[in-house]
């Protein structure tokens, strides 16, 4: 049993599928790898050891709904037995929550715990830092068929490097 979706979540929304043993054990399977992909998906920006993901009170709503849809069409998937309209039902489930998993990983949209408030993730992993945001490019000074090479460019270079027999490297 999965802490984000249940088999029996999972029977309720899969309307006429009967959840026998062989199908509860697949459906179980399929909860499992749903989580992993949505913690494995969501780890770039939020903590994933935190209670909002490891108690069951805390899940945030759209991560239940989330785990639930792809949970459902990784069913659809594995009991599709070759039939094209089993996979384009099962890829509609799996696309809409991958679209939805990248915009919560790349900030696009935010995740809301239960009460609506919304969960700060660590939006520092993916900026980028920069020390150069002041400096002037040196290619937008004039006409570009103006530019040429500076005659001395490499003279330039060792020469703002200093002398090797200074460096304590070997």
């Amino acid at each position: 049993m999965g802490l984000f979706s249940t088999t029996t979540s999972l029977a309720i929304v899969m309307t006429g599928t009967v959840f026998d043993s062989i199908t509860t054990a697949l459906a179980t399977q399929c909860i499992t790898d749903a989580e992993s992909e949505i913690r494995k998906q969501l780890s770039n920006r939020y903590d994933i050891t935190s209670a909002y993901f490891n108690t069951t009170t805390s899940i945030p709503p759209i991560v239940r709904t989330l785990a639930l849809q792809l949970s459902q069409g990784y069913m659809y998937e594995n009991m599709a037995r070759g039939s094209k309209e089993g996979y384009a039902r099962a890829d509609r489930y799996i696309k809409r929550v991958s679209d939805n998993l990248k915009n919560l990983g790349d900030g696009t949209l935010s995740l809301l715990d239960s009460t609506g408030a919304e969960i700060v993730g660590d939006n520092t992993k993916w900026q980028v830092h920069c020390n150069t945001e002041t400096y002037e490019p040196t290619f937008n000074e004039d006409n570009p068929k103006s530019w040429k090479v500076d005659e001395d460019k490499l003279a330039d270079i060792a020469d703002g490097r200093g002398d090797p027999s200074d460096s304590n490297e070997i």
